[in-house]
């Protein structure tokens, strides 16, 4: 009964679920979106992408990897390291840290909060039909975050200094 009163007293907030999750298309869309949304990192920026996809990410956000670090947000990236990558690995590995992996999945998990997954293989979608889903949600995030965490542990660092 008195949990009907402060309903009652209190009321429920409600939450929309576009204030949740959207639906991204485009790697120019979803690049956009995740530089806006790793901009606003605080704490940490977890990344794992493809090879082409560690090269476009380093290209396109190193200032802003840049400006993350001296706030002090630990920016971890995981992506399949080859003899392409080592340039821009050895480009931003003032600013992040990058340890090589098998997968080929494509995240980004900003603060343990929210999460951009890329859904399509980027080796075999053009640009304008890759697709991506951003969600707002601790709970999933804060949990892929630390499956991330857990296969960090496992993967072999670089010397990128």
């Amino acid at each position: 009964m008195n949990e009907l009163n402060t309903l009652h007293t209190q009321g429920v907030e409600l939450v929309e679920p576009a204030d949740l999750s959207g639906s991204l298309k485009g790697r120019h869309n979803l690049y956009n979106h995740l530089e806006l949304t790793i901009r606003n990192a605080e704490n940490s920026v977890d990344i794992m992408t493809t090879s082409q996809g560690l090269m476009r990410k380093i290209e396109g956000f190193k200032p802003t990897f840049e400006k993350l670090k001296k706030r002090g947000v630990k920016i971890r990236i995981a992506a399949p390291l080859t003899k392409e990558t080592m340039a821009a690995v050895k480009d931003i590995g003032s600013v992040a840290e990058i340890r090589n992996t098998d997968s080929k999945a494509r995240f980004v998990i900003v603060d343990g909060k929210e999460l951009i997954f890329m859904i399509m293989d980027d080796q075999e979608v053009h640009p304008t039909y890759d697709v991506g889903i951003w969600v707002n949600s601790p709970f999933f995030s804060s949990a892929l975050e630390s499956l991330f965490s857990t296969a960090w542990k496992g993967m072999k660092t670089t010397a990128t200094k």
